[in-house]
């Protein structure tokens, strides 16, 4: 199921380098002032035509930088939430049929997750600062050719979700269960290959800052963020490398350990320097490593979950042993023996970095 409905794997590291807007382009896209210092008029709306003020250059990479970051929230919304939603609406319900159809004619029950008000607004809010930019790139068009159909996606599923949650299927005798399956399959096949472009845009643009800024970490003296990102990138790695080896929970012994086991041994590594920075005040407040921040101690257990999950099923792998059900009962858990955790693990590193970052 995993497969059918993930239509990316990972989430995505917001900002790495110590200066937000480095490496920024002036010509991004906005309409820019030569003044230095302009003074920037509100949009005025005149019968729904828009006029779009003048920026200076450091206005102009601040909306680029701001519309970067949404678009990196938005990836690990469909990466996170999303996904989730879909897979548990097909735990239920059969992905292969264009009708409603329970996957137990047995069981009249079926579910998702609901989507929260801040990730649709997250959405609105990157449509509307695409839209609003005078040359678009080719992430930005690919976000916009993206938004119809993830709007249908989302707002569907909380429908199916206020439905199901008051068992109004059986009311009316899943009526409207019916209804809803087929507004989201429709839109499925739009999301499924505009979400892909989305990404990949995005992935590309992600990796270049990435390798710019562990650069520029190492050169900087930022062993510790430097460790810290290569701890994610390495993990992404992994589960690039599973994916393309079409490897996940149902079948770890397909594994090609060849491959995985180098970036393991480097995951490792850094993970245990983390963990021995961590240990040392004055170099994290060298560094501005907000050591008081509740995200920066969720991300060192949530790193340590993370490992612990992955370390279980390669070993699992070596003894050449599926995983059990008890293994597979809950998934959603970083630090339990499956890939499924260790997703849920790099996922929420992610987000907690995202966070102290801007602590």
């Amino acid at each position: 199921m995993r497969r059918k409905c993930a239509i990316v794997l990972t989430a995505l590291i917001m900002a790495c380098s110590m200066t937000a807007c480095q490496g920024m382009s002036s010509s991004n896209g906005w309409s820019v002032s030569n003044n230095k210092e302009p003074e920037v008029s509100s949009v005025a709306v005149e019968e729904e035509t828009e006029t779009v003020s003048s920026l200076s250059e450091e206005e102009a990479e601040e909306l680029e930088q701001e519309l970067y970051n949404t678009y990196i929230n938005v990836n690990n919304f469909m990466v996170g939430r999303l996904q989730d939603s879909l897979e548990r609406y097909f735990k239920y319900v059969d992905i292969e049929q264009e009708e409603f159809t329970l996957l137990d004619a047995d069981d009249d029950y079926f579910t998702c997750y609901s989507l929260a008000s801040h990730n649709i607004e997250e959405l609105n809010t990157a449509y509307e600062m695409a839209s609003a930019k005078s040359d678009k790139s080719a992430l930005d068009n690919a976000f916009l050719n993206m938004y119809p159909s993830i709007s249908v996606v989302v707002s569907t599923l909380n429908d199916i979700e206020e439905y199901t949650d008051m068992k109004s299927y059986l009311d009316d005798d899943y009526k409207r269960a019916q209804e809803y399956h087929t507004t989201l399959m429709e839109a499925l096949v739009d999301y499924f290959d505009a979400g892909d472009l989305f990404i990949e845009e995005l992935t590309a643009i992600a990796d270049a800052r990435q390798a710019e800024a562990l650069e520029q970490m190492k050169a900087e003296g930022y062993e510790v963020f430097y460790a810290i990102n290569m701890v994610i990138d390495l993990a992404n790695d992994i589960e690039e490398e599973l994916f393309n080896q079409d490897v996940w929970d149902e079948n770890i012994l397909d594994m090609d350990l060849e491959k995985i086991q180098p970036l393991y041994d480097e995951f490792v590594e850094n993970v245990e320097a983390v963990l021995e920075y961590s240990k040392d005040e004055s170099k994290l407040a060298s560094e501005g490593v907000p050591i008081h921040s509740a995200y920066w101690s969720s991300f060192l257990r949530d790193m340590k979950d993370t490992k612990t999950s992955l370390t279980e099923v390669l070993q699992k792998v070596k003894d050449g042993k599926e995983l059990s059900s008890s293994d597979l009962l809950i998934t959603s858990i970083a630090g339990n023996c499956s890939l499924s955790s260790f997703d849920t693990g790099l996922s929420a590193m992610i987000n907690d970095y995202n966070h102290f970052i801007s602590y």
